[in-house]
Order: structure tokens, then C-alpha cells, then sequence
């Protein structure tokens, strides 16, 4: 067996895994979106050798709205290349150089109230969501994403005393900024461009009636807490043998 040439050809797959993810603002995000990602989506992430992509499975509906932190970053030569792969004609007219010490900027999102969206997912209108999850235990949600955008747009972002999720027309969701306890301004995703995606994922447990339900959203790579699990049978099975 020639090992130099296994070891060559170890190393290029892992280049091309490596290529699937970068880092945003030190935390690992996902990139090669090919659907239309939003924060609140449920769905499974499939990873390959040569591609990478979230599979969405479920649009949940938010009728309470999600508080959304919001953080401008400064590109860097990898996090360009990542919109550029999504946006090979350079939609938001991009201009990046490396050399330069001022650098444009994007903006990531993450979902803050997980306790909302926990309650969310276990109303009547998202059963349909909910059989999901508890069906498929390596179901995950989105709750960062990496987007490019208009300057004007982020300083309105920027302006504003607080940022929620919810749901719009058709399903779609939409951000609304609030200034002065209301909210003035309502932004769909259509005008911006996603090129990275953070997931997280969900926890069986029991609540005070004895019954299993939700419990946690944890990070990709977290463990479940105490007496919950991943898996929804599993975590049911648990239940039972403590009742014994």
C-alpha cells in the first residue's frame, strides 16, 4: 500500500470538509446554503465529501415574536469568499480588499428567547412541526445566520431599541425593528444574502405532569442537560423505567 498517497488523499478530504464550515465572530457556522435559510427553520443539515447542505423539513409558525440580537462584523478573505460562493454575481456590490484596513462589513443574527420558541413549537398550530422533531432525532433549528445587506439597512438595524422574528405572509419570516415600544419597520430576507448558518438542536424531558415534552435548545456540539436527551423514545424509555 502506497501511504503517501492514501495520506495525500486523506488530506484533500478533509480540505473539502473543512471548506464547509467557517468562522464568524468566533463561532463555527455553516456555509453552501442552496435552499432559502431563515432563523427559526427546522430541517437537517446533510454533510458530504464535496458538499454541504440544510435540508428544511418544517416552517413553524411564530405568532409571539423571537427577540433577535444583532452584531455588524468585518469581513475577512474567508467569510467573502463564503457570500461570493452564494453570490457569484456579487449581488449587494461587495468591494473587498484584503490590504486595506477598512473593511465592509455584514451582520449575524441569533435567536435569544429559546424559552419562546420552546413554547412556540408545542402550540396546536406547529403539531405538524412538533411530530417532526420528535420523530427525527437529528433534527436541528436555525438560530444564527450570517448575511450580507444594504449599509442604509444596517444602520437601521442598528438604530433600532429592539429586534424580533416572527412570521409574515405565506409563511415567510421577517424581522421587525421597534423604536419607542413599537414597531416601525418590517424586513424580509429578499434583499439580503445569506451565506452562513449556525444550528442548534433539540431536548426531550419530562415536565411537572408526568409527561415528555421540549425542554432545551443546545448548541451543535452541547450535551442535553440532566434527564433530558436528543432522542424523544429514548427519553420516554428513561421515563418509564424511573417510574417502575
Amino acid at each position: 500500500m502506497n501511504y503517501r498517497i492514501v495520506g495525500y488523499i486523506f488530506f484533500l478530504i478533509c480540505c473539502c470538509v473543512g471548506c464547509q464550515s467557517i468562522k464568524v465572530d468566533k463561532s463555527k457556522m455553516h456555509t453552501a446554503v442552496k435552499n432559502p435559510i431563515a432563523p427559526g427553520l427546522i430541517g437537517v443539515q446533510k454533510n458530504g465529501i464535496y458538499s454541504s447542505e440544510f435540508q428544511v423539513s418544517a416552517i413553524p409558525e411564530y405568532k409571539r415574536r423571537i427577540r433577535v440580537n444583532a452584531t455588524r462584523v468585518d469581513f475577512s478573505q474567508t467569510t467573502f469568499n463564503a457570500y461570493l460562493n452564494v453570490s457569484k454575481d456579487n449581488k449587494q456590490q461587495i468591494k473587498y480588499v484584503d490590504s486595506l484596513e477598512s473593511k465592509p462589513r455584514f451582520m449575524t443574527f441569533e435567536l435569544l428567547d429559546r424559552v419562546t420558541i420552546l413554547g412556540e413549537l408545542q402550540k396546536e398550530y406547529n403539531i405538524e412541526a412538533l411530530a417532526y422533531i420528535k420523530n427525527q432525532k437529528v433534527a436541528s433549528i436555525v438560530t444564527s445566520i450570517s448575511l450580507a445587506m444594504p449599509e442604509s439597512l444596517m444602520q437601521e438595524i442598528e438604530q433600532a431599541e429592539a429586534i424580533f422574528i416572527g412570521s409574515g405572509a405565506y409563511k415567510q419570516y421577517e424581522l421587525s425593528l421597534i423604536k419607542d415600544g413599537r414597531k416601525y419597520k418590517a424586513i424580509d430576507f429578499s434583499n439580503t444574502t445569506i451565506f452562513a448558518y449556525g444550528l442548534s438542536f433539540f431536548c426531550w424531558g419530562e415536565n411537572d405532569r408526568k409527561q415528555i415534552m421540549l425542554a432545551d435548545i443546545i448548541e451543535e456540539k452541547s450535551s442535553c442537560p440532566k434527564n433530558a436527551y436528543r432522542d424523544a423514545e429514548k427519553a420516554t424509555a428513561k421515563m418509564n423505567y424511573f417510574k417502575l
